[in-house]
C-alpha cells in the first residue's frame, strides 16, 4: 500500500515539471533562442568577432541623436501620462458613487480597446494642416497658417500619452485602493486640513503606484514602434525605427547592436528602480 502512494506521488510530480516544462520550452524557443541570435549576430561580421557595430552606435552622431530623442519622447509621455492620470485615478477611487467610478474608469479603458492602428491613423486626421486642430487655431485667430503638428516629436507624444495613458491609471488606481482612509480620517481629527492629509498621507502612500506605472510607460515608449513610424517622419524617428531601416538595408550587425543597446536601457531602468525605490514596494506589501 505504502509504494503504491509512493508511486502515485512520483507520478503527479513528474506530471508537474511537465506541466511547468511546456511553457518553458516555449519561452526559450520564441525568446530565448531569438534573443541569443541577436545578441551573437551584434558581434559577428564576415571577419568573425567585432566590436565595430557597438563602436557605431555610441559614436556616430545619427545613433547618438536617435538615442537621446528616443530617451527624451520617453520621458515627456511619461510625465505627461503621471500627470494626467493621478486626477482621473484620485477621483475614481474617492467617487461618492459606484456609478461615478466606473465612468471614470470606462472613460480611461474605453478608448484602449479600439484598434492601435485605428487611433494612430486617427491623430494623423486632427493634426494634419486642414485637421480640426489647426482649422480651431485659424478660427481663433491664433495664427494665419496651418502650424506643422503631423511628423513631428509632438505627434508623436501625443500619440503615445493617448495610446499609454490606461497603463500608469490602473497601476495607480490599484495602488490608490489599497491605501487606508482611516489614516486620512485621522490626520484630519488631528487637526490637518485636507490639503495636507493628500500632501502628506495620500500622496506619499501611493507612490508605489506612481513609480511602476511610471517604469511601465516609460519601458513601452522606449520602444514604440507604429507610431514614431506614422507620426514622427523620417525627421524624428525613436530607435526602434533605426533598427527597422537597418534590417531593410540588410544590416542585421547594426540592428542587432541597437537591440541590444535599447535592451540594456530598459534592464538598466527597471534595476535602478528596484534599486533605489524597492523599499517602498516592500513596505506597501
Amino acid at each position: 500500500m505504502e509504494q503504491t502512494k509512493s508511486f502515485k506521488f512520483s507520478a503527479w510530480d513528474g506530471a508537474k515539471w511537465l506541466l511547468l516544462a511546456i511553457p518553458l520550452l516555449y519561452v526559450v524557443l520564441t525568446m530565448g533562442y531569438p534573443l541569443l541570435d541577436i545578441i551573437v549576430k551584434s558581434f559577428s561580421a564576415k571577419d568573425g568577432f567585432t566590436f565595430d557595430f557597438y563602436i557605431r552606435a555610441l559614436t556616430e552622431p545619427l545613433y547618438l541623436t536617435v538615442l537621446f530623442s528616443t530617451i527624451k519622447i520617453a520621458f515627456i509621455v511619461t510625465l505627461v501620462c503621471l500627470i494626467l492620470a493621478y486626477p482621473m485615478a484620485y477621483l475614481s477611487i474617492n467617487a461618492k458613487s459606484d456609478r461615478v467610478r466606473m465612468l471614470i474608469t470606462a472613460g480611461v479603458l474605453i478608448p484602449y480597446w479600439v484598434s492601435m492602428l485605428v487611433r494612430i491613423f486617427a491623430w494623423q486626421i486632427i493634426l494634419q494642416n486642414n485637421g480640426i486642430v489647426n482649422q480651431a487655431l485659424m478660427f481663433l485667430g491664433i495664427t494665419k497658417e496651418p502650424v506643422k503638428l503631423l511628423y513631428t516629436d509632438l505627434a508623436v507624444t501625443i500619440s503615445l500619452v493617448h495610446i499609454l495613458l490606461p497603463f500608469m491609471f490602473l497601476s495607480l488606481q490599484n495602488s490608490m485602493a489599497q491605501i487606508d482612509k482611516n489614516l486620512l480620517l485621522a490626520s484630519s481629527i488631528m487637526g490637518g486640513t485636507r490639503m495636507y492629509g493628500f500632501l502628506h498621507v495620500f500622496l506619499p502612500l501611493s507612490k508605489s503606484g506612481m513609480l511602476s506605472g511610471s517604469i511601465m510607460v516609460f519601458v513601452l515608449s522606449l520602444g514604440f514602434y507604429i507610431a514614431p513610424a506614422l507620426l514622427g517622419g523620417p525627421d524624428n524617428m525613436m530607435l526602434s525605427n533605426l533598427i527597422e531601416i537597418s534590417m531593410n538595408n540588410f544590416n542585421w550587425g547594426l540592428a542587432s547592436a541597437l537591440s541590444v543597446e535599447l535592451l540594456l536601457i530598459v534592464y538598466l531602468i527597471i534595476a535602478a528602480a528596484f534599486r533605489f525605490t524597492g523599499n517602498i514596494f516592500v513596505k506597501d506589501m
